[in-house]
């Protein structure tokens, strides 16, 4: 099932990294008291609508009194949108809770969900996608340049891991508001793989932590949505 693919592909990107958060709980508190969160990327905030974001760049494109190039290189519907912007390349994802999952859980009577009808050879989705993660490429930068960058931006990273070489890794910032459940802000890995010898940038990955707190949440649901949905059929 291709819906099935593309939900555990989005949970087996979150997935590495949850573990590592869960050891390094929100500091709510940075030089005077305060620490930057991460609620959305550039312009554009966490949860945005594909639509929203894909026409928000075709009219940037479109702009003749903009002084930057932008493209829209590929799109895939509710999912992904690829976007050039001056040179660097901008993957946008969004998540949409599966159907499995929605018809899985109790139905409330007084709010009936549409029903939507769908092709064997689409996704089965009912939602749109809302935004959850970009990830941003570039060339080779040097990865402490491009580490330095980050830290002045956004403090001290949460943790540092390595390859056995010492030379690749992840660097990983969580900037979240730990006073809300699940936690506002987001999180950041910049990337680093050797190259000539020297430890190199050229991705970055920014994720929306309300998100992947969902993400984690609806992928439990998943395994079981089919044996409570064949209960309910099978129980009216």
């Amino acid at each position: 099932m291709k819906g099935q693919s593309i939900f555990l592909f989005l949970f087996s990107l979150l997935l590495p990294w949850s573990s590592v958060f869960s050891q390094f709980p929100g500091d709510n508190s940075r030089n005077n008291g305060s620490k930057p969160t991460l609620d959305g990327f550039a312009e554009v905030s966490w949860e945005a609508s594909y639509g929203q974001v894909r026409d928000k760049f075709l009219s940037l494109a479109a702009n003749p009194q903009s002084d930057e190039k932008i493209e829209v290189v590929h799109e895939d519907k509710e999912k992904s949108l690829l976007v050039r912007r001056n040179g660097i390349f901008y993957l946008y994802r969004f998540y949409s809770t599966p159907k499995l999952v929605l018809d899985s859980r109790p139905k409330d009577k007084n709010q009936p969900r549409p029903e939507k009808e769908t092709s064997p050879d689409e996704d089965e989705h009912l939602e749109p996608g809302k935004l959850f993660s970009v990830g941003v490429s570039f060339r080779y930068l040097p990865g402490k340049e491009v580490q330095s960058k980050l830290e002045n931006k956004y403090g001290k990273p949460k943790k540092e891991t390595f390859d056995d070489k010492k030379i690749g890794g992840a660097v990983i910032w969580e900037l979240t508001d730990e006073r809300q459940a699940p936690p506002a802000g987001g999180f950041i890995v910049q990337w680093k793989e050797a190259y000539k010898k020297q430890p190199f940038t050229r991705r970055v990955d920014y994720f929306s932590s309300k998100v992947k707190a969902q993400i984690e949440k609806e992928y439990k649901e998943f395994f079981s949505a089919e044996e409570i949905k064949t209960l309910r059929d099978l129980i009216p």
